[in-house]
């Protein structure tokens, strides 16, 4: 992959995504599960920032059951570019969204009776019936049918000839934590609970799903027939599992990169950046690099952050900017003009991970991918 010919004409700043490490990963989670259970693979954000669209061509390439978006427009967005698996909306939809979601063939996630009213209703004049998968909280405490609510609303479908609940699912809170082990326990007790109750109403469901990436690897009682991967998929590891089971072999699927623009001599004393926060302590040798917080860059990892180059690592001085970032390469024999940097991803031994950089933000990997933001571009691989 020529990634500087990709970029002639444009900022060298840049995210490549490794799509053989995407497949690498889908395997090893279809392979843990085996073929009795379908993978929904989760591409809603954009694929977690990775891109949506040529991330899931190539998991449909390589065999995925289903997918997962938050919002209709992600799910349309798939359809227009050639994606004819099963598309969940995991959010719902909205009202006034009812026609789009049954013209793309998309399957909402209801919790609500009147959302079953307003898609029925759509369904009806259609003159189709439509795929719906029921949402139950069974302690997420975000979306979902509560359980005192579950009698009336399998009560309620009752009554909407144009819908089939095609899907049982909830969402778990904690399972990658090993303190919540018996909260998990209990949430996939209630959602059983949930599960028999529609099966003694009549209701038989295509799909039962709890798990996320966590529970896929940490709690097989939560599979039922389907899966839901995100993290796992994009190769994040220690904001995914729990720490009481062995990792699964994942790859990291992006890496950002850019290049030194400037590089000037610093005398010793002098301050660099916004609020002259950093002060160098010899005379330096420090680098631009055309990146900054509107990039994803955070600004949290001013004076904290660090680089790899020439095989090396080096560290961020300085506040990081919205468009631009110092780093010190004083002890960088040979640094020059042009030189690749990264920010995320590795160089023979020496890795930055999306874990790494969200250790020392407190926060967590899945923010950190996501945050890369769209002026930075996304050069995959062939």
């Amino acid at each position: 992959m020529n990634v500087h010919k990709e970029l002639v004409g444009h900022r060298p700043t840049w995210a490549e995504i490794d799509l053989d490490a995407l497949a690498h990963n889908f395997h090893v989670i279809r392979n843990h599960v085996g073929p009795d259970v379908k993978v929904l693979a989760a591409v809603k954000a954009d694929a977690y920032g990775h891109g949506a669209v040529q991330c899931a061509r190539r998991l449909q390439q390589e065999g995925a059951d289903w997918f997962g978006v938050a919002l209709p427009e992600e799910g349309i967005g798939l359809r227009t570019n050639r994606i004819t698996k099963p598309i969940l909306c995991l959010g719902g939809f909205w009202q006034g969204q009812e026609a789009v979601v049954l013209e793309h063939n998309l399957t909402p996630v209801v919790f609500r009776i009147d959302m079953l009213d307003s898609i029925n209703r759509a369904a009806r004049n259609a003159d189709v019936v439509v795929n719906v998968h029921v949402k139950v909280d069974s302690g997420m405490g975000r979306l979902g049918v509560q359980d005192d609510a579950l009698p009336e609303f399998c009560e309620a479908l009752s009554r909407f000839a144009n819908i089939r609940v095609d899907g049982l699912m909830t969402h778990l809170a904690s399972a990658d934590s090993v303190e919540h082990e018996e909260f998990t326990k209990e949430q996939i007790r209630r959602f059983q609970v949930a599960v028999d109750l529609f099966r003694s109403r009549g209701i038989v469901p295509s799909y039962i799903h709890a798990a996320n990436s966590a529970a896929t690897f940490a709690y097989e009682a939560s599979w039922g027939n389907m899966v839901r991967v995100g993290g796992s998929l994009y190769g994040f590891l220690r904001d995914v599992f729990p720490s009481n089971i062995d990792s699964p072999a994942l790859r990291p699927v992006m890496s950002l990169r850019s290049r030194i623009v400037l590089l000037k001599k610093v005398s010793k004393g002098e301050p660099l950046g916004y609020g002259c926060t950093f002060k160098t302590t010899r005379d330096s040798l420090i680098a631009t690099l055309p990146i900054g917080y509107d990039d994803g860059y955070r600004r949290d990892l001013s004076n904290r952050g660090r680089v790899i180059i020439r095989g090396q690592f080096a560290p961020v001085v300085g506040r990081v900017s919205m468009d631009l970032t110092l780093i010190d390469v004083t002890d960088v024999p040979g640094a020059a003009l042009d030189d690749e940097v990264i920010l995320l991803g590795s160089n023979g031994k020496l890795r930055i991970s999306a874990e790494d950089i969200a250790e020392m933000i407190d926060t967590i990997s899945y923010e950190v991918s996501c945050g890369i933001s769209s002026r930075v571009p996304r050069i995959f691989n062939k």
